[in-house]
């Protein structure tokens, strides 16, 4: 099913699912999506297509998780990167996985700062912007300050890698929710997203790879199998294009 595009709240029950019966903790999970999206931007980094230093701009979720985790695999293998977290640090839940992978990347000495300010000046110096604002569970229209720091990121035209799906974009439908990020790369969760191939997602994604993150192939199988039951029931033959409310 390496076709398959499973709506939000599909995806979050898989998420769930992997950790509460298959007992994979979700830690785990926000690493190897981080490890692996942080192995494509670097093979993009050698092949000339994107260019260092990184600035990767960070929500206070677990999408900003998922880019602290790219953080340190870009540091460790000698990129220059550093981290801009929006609103600030002292937003991120206590004791949860976000918190842990920034505590990580704060010793590591990764350099962090807090602020919309701070993230403009990192994009400026960066040759490669990593979106990790929001993840697919964004389903309304962003609020300040987030459209005008997307739209100054915009106007910036450095080539953009989305964490999960481009901040601004609705998992499901592909509305452009007000501002909303243009990358030139996706890195896609367990399995994609219908809103990345509907309404504004072509134009806004990029090219899209999906990223394993250990969800049981049972599990992503049995989910899309249940949609293909679910459209031909309904009288939907619409294809899905080309998982994790993050």
């Amino acid at each position: 099913m390496t076709d398959l595009a499973l709506p939000r709240e599909v995806v979050r029950d898989l998420d769930r699912r992997t950790i509460e019966e298959f007992g994979v903790p979700g830690i785990v999970l926000m690493e190897n999506a981080g490890e692996g999206s942080a192995r494509w931007l670097l093979d993009l980094i050698e092949n000339g297509d994107a260019r260092s230093p990184i600035a990767i701009i960070a929500g206070t979720g677990n999408n900003g998780g998922d880019g602290f985790v790219i953080a340190r695999h870009l540091d460790n293998a000698g990129t220059p990167v550093e981290i801009a977290i929006v609103p600030a640090r002292d937003r991120i839940r206590p004791g949860s996985d976000t918190e842990t992978n920034l505590r990580i990347a704060e010793r590591m000495g990764i350099r962090i700062a807090d602020g919309v300010d701070a993230a403009l000046a990192a994009c400026r110096r960066a040759g490669t912007i990593v979106d990790a604002l929001f993840g697919t569970g964004l389903d309304r229209p962003l609020r300040d300050p987030y459209p005008s720091l997307i739209d100054a990121i915009e106007a910036l035209a450095r080539p953009v890698f989305a964490v999960d799906i481009p901040s601004g974009l609705d998992a499901d439908s592909g509305a452009a929710l007000g501002a909303c990020v243009t990358a030139r790369w996706t890195a896609t969760f367990g399995v994609a997203k219908p809103g990345l191939f509907a309404g504004e997602g072509p134009a806004r994604a990029g090219e899209i790879r999906v990223i394993p993150i250990s969800i049981p192939r049972r599990l992503i199988e049995e989910a899309g199998a249940a949609r293909i039951r679910t459209r031909d029931r309904s009288g939907c033959h619409g294809g899905a294009g080309a998982p994790d409310a993050r």
